[in-house]
Parts: C-alpha cells; structure tokens; sequence
C-alpha cells in the first residue's frame, strides 16, 4: 500500500520533522512544571557521571602515557576498539529502538491514513530511533575525546572530526539494526522469530559461560605479552573492513594532516552511511506496510499451553491460588510485550557476556585485594542495573492496569495480596538474575569463600529492597490515567522511587566494600575485620528491613483506602 508523493518528494518528510520540533519545543516548555527533586536529580547525576567518565579516561591515558612505545603502537587499535564496542552497542540498541519507534508507536496508524508514502514514514521513524540510540553515545564519547585531548596536547580539530565523523558511524550501526528489523518482522512469523531469538540467545550466553568457565588457567610465570591475548577483541577491531576501524583511521588521518588518506576513508564512511539510509528508505517502503499489519491485525496464532509458564506456575504451588493467578498474569504480559523483555536481555546480557570473559582479561590473575575491588565493582554494576529495571519494569505496574483496575478492586482477593503477589513475583526475577551473575563473577575471578558469602548476601538484600521500593512507591504514586510508561516513571514517585533504590545501593554496598578494601591492603587486623562484619550485617538487615517494610506497608495503605 503505496500513497502517491507530492510534487516536492522532500516536503511531506520535512513535515514530519516540523511535527517533531514542535512536540521538542513543547517538551521544553513543559519542565518547568516538572518537580524540582527530578530536575535536580538528574542533573547531578548527569554532571557526576559525565566528571566520572571524564576522571576514569584520564587515568587510564595517564597509564598508558607510561609506555610511551606501547602508547603510540596500540593507540590506533585501541581507538578501533573503542568504537566497535559502542557500535555493537549502538546495533543492538538500534534493533530494540527500531523495532518500537517504527512498528509499535502510538502515532502509526495516524500516519498510515494521510497522505504519506511507506517509505517516509520508515526514513522519519528510523531518524527517531537513531536519536534514542545515539544519545548515550555522545554522552559517552565527549569526556573520552576531551580526555584524550587534554592528555595528548591535540588541537581542537580532534574532537571536532571524531565528532562529524561519529554521525556516519552512528547511521550505519543503527541503520543496519533497523533494516534487520523491518526483514525480520515482514518475513519471519513474530512469534516463532521471538522465541528463536530468544533460545538463540540464551544457548549462546551457556556456551558462551560453558568455554569460559572450562577454560585452562594461565600460569602468571608462562604469560606472554601478546596484545591479542591482553586486549580481547584487538584483533577484530582492527579489520580493515569495520566502520569503526574507517572512523579511528580517519580520525588520526585528518588529525596528524594526512588529508589524502583521511578524506578517502572519510569518504568510505560517509558513502556507506547514505547507501544505508537509501536501503531503509527503499526497503521501508516495498515491505513496511505488510509488516506493520503483521504487528498491529494479524491474526494471532492458535498457541499451545507454554510447557515453561506451567513449570512456572508449579513454582509458585506452594502460594495461594488466588495470588498464583496473578503472578502468573503479570508473567504472560511480560512475555508478550518484546520490548520489555528485550530491553531485559539486553541489560543483563552484556552484564553476563562481560561477567563471562573476565578471565580472558586476566583479572583472576591479579592479587587478592585488586579482584575483591573488582568484585565489589561488579556487584555495584549489577545493583545499579537493577535499579534502573526496578524503576522501569516495576514502579509502573499497577498504573498500567489503567482503567481496568477496577476489576482487582471488585475482585475478592484484598488489595494487600494483589500488591504482594507483585512484590514476591519483582522479586524472585531480580534475585534470580542478580545471584547467577554475582556467581559467575566470584567464581571467574576465584574469590574466597567469605567474599563470595558477603556478595551472595549483598545480592539478597539489593533485590529484596529494590522489588518492595518499586511496588510499594509504585502502588502510592498509582496514576491509572497515565498509558505510557515512560511517563510513569518521569514523574514525582518514579524519581524519588529511582532515587531511594540509588541510595539503598550505595548504603548497602559502599560500607562493605570500604571493609574490605582496608583488610585486603593490610590496614586491618582480623579481628577488627570479624568486628566490623558483623556490625556491617547488622546495618545491612536494619535499611533492609527498613527499604521492604515501609513501602510495601504504604501502598497498603494506599490501595486500601482507594475507592473503586
């Protein structure tokens, strides 16, 4: 289904972009009505994290500025590599994005009826998802680009071609992750494609830890000095067929004034830049519409009864009936909607493929001190990833029962097991998900035996205090008006739930890892350290108890009292 075009072929695009600076400015207009604590929260933790970046890459230069041969052999290597492992980033992201802004947006059907061509409407929704996938990027490349500058004494052309340069780079990523997805959608059934990706992934994450795990230790005295073996993945970023290696390579071109070279790879770049944005806009419009219909009317398949939502419910045997069933409703939503449980994967799958490779970085080498840092690092790494789901998976759940929410309120089961059948049900996935990797780090860099019972622990506590901040918050912050979660979670109760979750973090972890840290550098006796481990469990079971029971006693409260 095919629209005829105007006379101008750009003007119906440039009207949709008009639309989109117009729905920005009026997103800016509307911060002032935001609460102050978000607007604050969010720019002190951008400032923090931006000076953190910016801290952690001069230190690493400076380290590395020790070796001044081994600086200048691997500096190019390792420009590649840093732009492959954001580019992959920026794919995967482009996959997940794409998939939301061109098939599953609010706006489609709108679109679909005025008079606009397939092929716009995929070119301005994939302009979207590249935005919503680039952004960290940028966030991320400028404290790198103006540390690097700063250490090497470069001249502002540096970061001002890395910058230019990173626009074509960032088309290609997300334009080749979009354009899987709209073949995807159109010629794979969406079901039997989810549940492929879905086992494709999770038998590639067990071989994945199955070959890592097995794989032979290195002695200290037989290691050789090989950058491929140093520096995984140097080998693949330096392919000279990778848009990451033509962006380093230009780069450092036009920098040290190799115009010749830096202008053709310049060019490469760019070329295959608009050749993938030409493939979106042609293959957009012959399939779009087809595979749009597959997302929004087609009819559903007949399915059988899921063998691992059953083994599921036999879990939860052991709980009433009454609130089985609605753990098991908020299960089967979560397992319908692929942008939930993809952004999930996402998450913890990068989590879990790094927590996987830490020996081929030679971390379970170090000395005991330096891998119980490491360790309490990925433990802080996991919690913050929790954080971040909690608030966004979480909080938003009972006010997405919308208008339908008076259903539970009629309902004979109380409105306390309803709330509690969400907390245990938060729960059990975070401290699933959370333990598995905690496991695979402590068992990857060899931890000893109390460590790995204070990371377990810490574990415990981080999931138990997330899951009851975000339902209890979530249910006395409930908006039943609001059908976007996004919204959900930007205001008042998703900002302070966000923040509490960050604080229980920090006030949980931070205290055993500073105990640790003084009794592994020697300024510490053992009996101090057994002293201080029991006052730091004593202080962990206090906020925890704290961080489940009042939220949870709260929305409660809060549901209770509503009138339905």
């Amino acid at each position: 289904m095919n629209r005829a075009a105007s006379s101008d072929p750009a003007a119906p695009l440039s009207a949709l972009v008009r639309k989109s600076v117009w729905e920005y400015r009026a997103k800016m207009a509307s911060l002032s009505e935001q609460p102050a604590l978000k607007l604050v929260f969010i720019t002190l933790f951008a400032v923090g994290l931006f000076i953190g970046l910016w801290a952690l890459f001069v230190r690493g230069f400076n380290f590395l500025g020790q070796f001044p041969g081994v600086m200048a052999i691997i500096f190019g290597r390792l420009f590649s590599l840093f732009f492959l492992g954001m580019g992959m980033m920026i794919a995967v992201s482009g996959v997940v994005t794409s998939y939301a802004t061109i098939f599953r947006s609010d706006e489609i059907p709108f679109l679909i009826t005025r008079p606009f061509t397939n092929a716009n409407i995929v070119l301005y929704k994939f302009g979207e998802a590249i935005l919503l996938a680039s952004w960290a990027f940028f966030f991320i490349i400028l404290p790198f680009l103006g540390a690097y500058t700063s250490h090497a004494h470069l001249s502002l052309a540096f970061p001002l071609f890395t910058l230019l340069l990173s626009i074509p780079f960032i088309i290609i990523c997300a334009g080749a992750g979009a354009l899987l997805t709209v073949l995807l959608v159109r010629w794979f059934p969406f079901a039997r494609m989810m549940r492929a990706a879905g086992w494709g992934i999770l038998v590639g994450g067990a071989a994945l830890l199955w070959y890592f795990m097995r794989k032979p230790e290195i002695e200290a005295a037989q290691a050789t000095f090989l950058l491929s073996q140093l520096i995984p993945g140097l080998q693949l970023a330096s392919s000279p067929l990778l848009p990451s290696r033509w962006l380093s390579e230009s780069v450092l071109a036009l920098t040290t004034g190799d115009w010749t070279r830096g202008v053709m790879l310049s060019g490469v770049l760019v070329s295959n830049a608009l050749m993938l944005v030409l493939l979106v806009h042609k293959v957009g419009g012959a399939l779009y519409y087809e595979a749009w219909q597959r997302v929004a009317y087609a009819p559903r398949e007949a399915r059988k009864p899921s063998r691992i939502l059953s083994r599921m419910e036999f879990l939860f045997r052991p709980l009433p009936q009454d609130l089985q069933a609605i753990i098991m409703k908020d299960i089967r939503i979560f397992f319908r909607d692929p942008v939930q449980w993809m952004q999930f994967l996402v998450f913890f799958g990068l989590l879990a493929l790094y927590f996987s490779n830490l020996r081929s970085f030679h971390y379970d080498l170090l000395e005991e001190r330096w891998r119980n840092t490491i360790a309490f690092l990925n433990i802080f790494s996991v919690s913050a990833v929790m954080c971040s789901l909690g608030s966004r998976f979480v909080f938003p759940q009972l006010s997405l029962e919308g208008q339908q929410f008076w259903i539970l309120g009629l309902s004979p089961v109380s409105m306390t097991k309803i709330l509690m059948g969400k907390f245990v049900l938060s729960f059990i996935g975070m401290l699933s998900i959370g333990f598995v990797l905690i496991q695979i780090s402590g068992n990857m860099l060899q931890l000893d035996s109390t460590s790995r019972a204070i990371a377990t622990v810490l574990s415990l506590s981080v999931s138990c205090a997330i899951a009851a901040l975000s339902t209890g918050l979530g249910a006395v912050f409930i908006d039943l008006k609001q059908r976007n979660p996004a919204a959900i979670v930007s205001g008042f109760g998703g900002t302070l739930n966000l923040v509490l979750c960050l604080l229980f973090m920090i006030l949980s972890i931070v205290p055993f890892g500073a105990l640790f840290h003084l009794y592994f550098h020697g300024k510490m006796t053992d009996m101090a350290f057994t002293r201080f481990l029991w006052i730091g469990g004593a202080w962990l079971i206090l906020i925890t108890g704290a961080a489940t029971v009042i939220p949870l006693v709260a929305g409660c409260r809060t549901l209770n009292n509503r009138e339905y």
